[in-house]
Parts: structure tokens; C-alpha cells; sequence
């Protein structure tokens, strides 16, 4: 059975309402950009304003908590050569360790100083241990 003319017209206003709804309440912070070190560091003009997540290593050394205060931290973090100094305002995650890959998600303050209190961290002593566990398994990889 086919639909009236009418039914057509209200579920095509009805859809198109609802798409046009969706693009013009976007606040713009659904994805969130995903850069390097060095893509922020060769041009930090570009991210002025904004959030987005940096991905580098851990430069090993630079972690230091501010005395008497839980969840305030700054260390660095590098690659391909760059480094970006970081104030971390949260609980460091458990896989969090000097010369590891993080992912900070924040904002780039106008001292150049990246501003996150949201973390991931791969703790790369695990990931060695079970490359160096298959190694030794009779049969495993290479």
C-alpha cells in the first residue's frame, strides 16, 4: 500500500528537520583532532582555542608533582625530535611511566604549555615482556 502525497512530504520535512537539527547544535567537540608533538610544535597557531589529543613519549625525567597537591603535574613529552611541555591537573593512569606513549587530551595555553587532565597510557614494559615471552615459547613467531 502506497502512502499519500502528504504522509511522503511529512516524513522528508520531518528527516530533513532532524539532519539540519544535528549539523547546526554541533558544538564541534564530537571528534576531537588527533596530532603529534611535532604537528603542534611546528604550529601552534593552529590549535590556539581549541581541544584535541596529542600523542608522544614520556620524556624520561621531566615528571615532577607539584608538593602537597594530588593530580598536579608537568613533564614533556616528544616526537620526531619536538618536544611539548605538558601540565597534567589529574590522577596519573596506572600504565603511566617515564619513556611511555601517552595520549593527553586538552588544550594548548598561550605560554605553550599543554593543558590536559584527561590521559591514555600503554605501559611499554608489558608489551616487552609479552614480544620477549612469545620469543621464548618452543613453535611462536619468528
Amino acid at each position: 500500500m502506497a502512502l499519500p502525497l502528504v504522509s511522503k512530504l511529512v516524513i522528508a520535512a520531518v528527516v530533513v528537520g532532524s539532519g539540519a537539527y544535528l549539523v547546526l547544535s554541533d558544538s564541534g567537540e564530537g571528534v576531537l583532532e588527533y596530532v603529534y608533538v611535532h604537528q603542534v610544535t611546528e604550529n601552534p597557531a593552529r590549535f590556539a582555542g581549541r581541544t584535541f589529543k596529542v600523542h608522544g613519549t614520556v620524556v624520561e625525567g621531566t615528571v615532577k608533582q607539584k608538593v602537597g597537591a594530588a593530580g598536579d603535574y608537568t613533564f614533556e613529552i616528544h616526537h620526531e625530535g619536538q618536544k611539548l611541555p605538558i601540565h597534567f591537573t589529574n590522577m596519573l593512569v596506572d600504565t603511566f611511566a617515564e619513556g611511555g606513549e601517552v595520549i593527553l587530551t586538552g588544550h594548548l595555553r598561550e605560554d605553550g604549555v599543554f593543558e590536559s587532565e584527561e590521559m591514555s597510557a600503554k605501559c611499554p614494559s608489558k608489551y616487552e615482556e609479552q614480544a620477549e615471552a612469545s620469543r621464548e615459547l618452543p613453535g611462536a613467531g619468528g
